[in-house]
């Protein structure tokens, strides 16, 4: 199992010993992209940023880093790092937050930042544990030309510093399929913090995307997984904190969460008109729908919005009769076996 006070007490690399590894020294282009986000985070932020400059690869890298306009202490912390590696972390610093504006914009702010051919996604609050994580995907992906993004088993890391396995999705190598992709996985989600993606995958991203999509790496991850698949790779490379300070999930409530779900299922037509002319897609996509209908239909009545629920139940049953029977009635037994337990 990880040791987490272990990893703090590693020395870091210097700029010149990192460069060192370069088959083409400092002066060539970097061919992975590091993109990080960040905002108000400075009780994290150095984890991720120690785990970046520990990688070993015999190529170059960059580190994007986007602090958010913090109020808290990350933008300094950012900045000492930025002094002794200058030629490797540049940063982006905003004096407004970008997330209120667009929740996406952080994101493709590093995106158009960067100049590798691949991208390697971490947020701010997250961290790799494997130094050679980003040699190995890229060997990975180099060897693989026909899939255009990798991901790994992880662990989840809980506010009491207990460590779980994450997306734990078996001990071999293997490739999943676009449908499952859609769908995603039976336990968890596939985590973002082990992306590793062609950069050309995300070169033309939908406008819907970028207006409307609630989050941003499920979408993503399905971009880059068009049309063959994703990589799963067994070994843990990263650490994924569960509700920390300033995530997502960490801010959410009932009716943000039944507003994110609706625009879920408006990008859900938008993804049928991309891949609906396959029909395993197709299928994918409206099992994916109704996920969201069963979504809207429970916080619907929790908000005490009769009408709504009703609505959302019968607009899942127009979908697909029987499996939103099936996918109700699963969802009801393990709602009532949790509340027992």
């Amino acid at each position: 199992m990880f040791d987490l006070k272990a990893f703090r007490g590693r020395l870091i690399p210097t700029q010149a010993q990192i460069i060192s590894q370069w088959q083409e020294g400092a002066a060539s282009t970097p061919l992975v992209s590091v993109l990080c986000t960040a905002f108000n985070q400075g009780n994290y932020i150095e984890d991720a940023l120690k785990s970046f400059l520990m990688q070993r690869t015999d190529f170059p890298f960059e580190i994007i880093i986007h602090d958010d306009a913090s109020t808290d202490n990350t933008a300094a912390i950012i900045n000492d790092y930025v002094r002794n590696y200058p030629l490797i972390i540049k940063p982006i610093f905003q004096k407004n937050n970008q997330f209120s504006i667009n929740g996406h914009l952080p994101f493709l702010n590093t995106l158009k930042a960067s100049v590798g051919i691949y991208l390697a996604l971490c947020e701010g609050d997250d961290f790799w544990i494997d130094e050679n994580k980003i040699q190995k995907q890229l060997e990975e992906l180099e060897s693989n030309k026909s899939v255009n993004i990798l991901i790994t088993k992880v662990f989840s890391l809980s506010s009491d510093n207990s460590l779980h396995h994450f997306c734990d999705l078996g001990k071999s190598k293997k490739i999943i399929p676009f449908e499952q992709c859609i769908l995603g996985p039976e336990k968890d989600f596939y985590p973002t913090a082990s992306f590793f993606i062609r950069k050309k995958a995300l070169k033309n991203l939908p406008e819907w995307f970028i207006n409307d999509a609630p989050v941003g790496d499920y979408y993503i991850h399905l971009f880059g997984s068009f049309p063959n698949g994703c990589i799963y790779l067994p070994t843990e490379t990263t650490i994924y904190r569960i509700n920390s300070v300033g995530s997502l999930s960490s801010m959410m409530n009932s009716e943000r969460f039944l507003s994110l779900r609706c625009r879920s299922y408006f990008c859900g037509e938008k993804l049928l008109e991309l891949y609906g002319g396959n029909e395993s897609f197709k299928e994918a996509i409206i099992k994916k729908q109704v996920e969201y209908l069963f979504n809207l239909f429970l916080v619907s009545l929790k908000l005490k919005k009769l009408n709504e629920s009703v609505k959302y139940l019968l607009k899942s049953l127009s979908l697909r009769f029987f499996y939103t029977v099936k996918y109700f009635f699963v969802q009801f037994i393990k709602i009532l076996e949790r509340r027992f337990v």
